[in-house]
């Protein structure tokens, strides 16, 4: 049986989850981001990563279409549930913490953008059967892809998004770069570096965080590009593959201080950067878009 919760505020909408579909490893995951990681993930685009935000949004804006369909997997704060509402687009959701769910309802719902939500999941991207074929323009899954720890479950994800996406719909999806995971440790810790040696070494050749290890992200895979990159090739056509912070992914707080004009203008040039091999191997996240490959 679904569980059922709703509120007038968004628009006398049924929401619906099924935390009982969810594998004990997946539920772990919702219970990292409602417990311990939640209010980082509520901020982190605010305060740490206004690049990442920036240059997502320009590529939203490139891809997605106004007032279209789009499924969110993995909404995270809901910062870009905010930016396409606000655009028109219609909206269904889908997290594994029912918390940042609840929690991008309510930021919605606070806009006055409500009425652009069509459905509420607590779901895994590898099981989104409470969504029919093709029914969306857009399928984002910019955090869920490395929360999957097995390669299995991430082929049967990006199925999940081949399924739900139109035939002429795009599809975008995010990683975390493995190289840059590993620099993170010695930007934050150098003398890590003598109790963690060998587990960093593991970690270079299967790019497997916990919380103990990594307790913002939890439970993680950091891909690197062939592996993420090969990830898509048999559903999507590849459209696009970027680094997304480019040359700002160890200094991004800095670009608050900016006037607009400069920060525009540094935009142009994590950009042109982000699409070069080096300004990919310099990001913390790596981005795929594509469309769905005719069958």
């Amino acid at each position: 049986m679904r569980n059922t919760f709703g509120t007038a505020g968004l628009g006398g909408r049924i929401l619906r989850g099924d935390v009982g579909r969810l594998s004990d490893q997946h539920r772990a995951v919702g219970e990292h981001y409602d417990g311990p990681a939640r209010n980082y993930e509520l901020t982190r685009l605010d305060r740490e990563s206004p690049v990442e935000r920036a240059i997502m949004e320009r590529y939203l804006t490139r891809f997605v279409p106004e007032k279209t369909v789009i499924a969110d997997i993995g909404v995270g704060g809901g910062h870009y549930d905010e930016f396409l509402a606000r655009r028109g687009c219609c909206l269904h959701l889908a997290d594994v913490s029912d918390g940042l769910l609840h929690a991008t309802l309510d930021r919605l719902n606070g806009q006055g953008l409500s009425d652009q939500v069509l459905s509420a999941a607590v779901a895994s991207a590898t099981d989104l059967g409470h969504l029919a074929d093709a029914c969306s323009d857009a399928v984002l899954m910019l955090g869920p892809l490395y929360h999957l720890l097995t390669l299995a479950e991430r082929q049967q994800a990006v199925r999940e998004a081949r399924r739900i996406v139109s035939p002429s719909g795009v599809f975008m999806a995010a990683a975390c770069n493995r190289m840059i995971g590993l620099a993170s440790a010695y930007w934050l810790d150098l003398e890590s570096s003598v109790e963690w040696r060998d587990a960093y070494l593991g970690f270079l050749d299967d790019g497997i965080v916990d919380p103990e290890s990594a307790p913002t992200i939890g439970h993680a895979h950091f891909s690197t590009v062939a592996e993420f990159r090969a990830l898509f090739q048999d559903d999507f056509k590849e459209l696009l593959f970027v680094g997304i912070e480019s040359l700002t992914s160890t200094r991004q707080e800095l670009f608050l201080d900016l006037s607009i004009e400069v920060q525009e203008a540094w935009l142009d040039l994590v950009e042109a950067a982000g699409s070069r091999p080096e300004g990919i191997a310099m990001s913390e996240h790596l981005l795929f878009v594509g469309q769905p490959r005719q069958l």
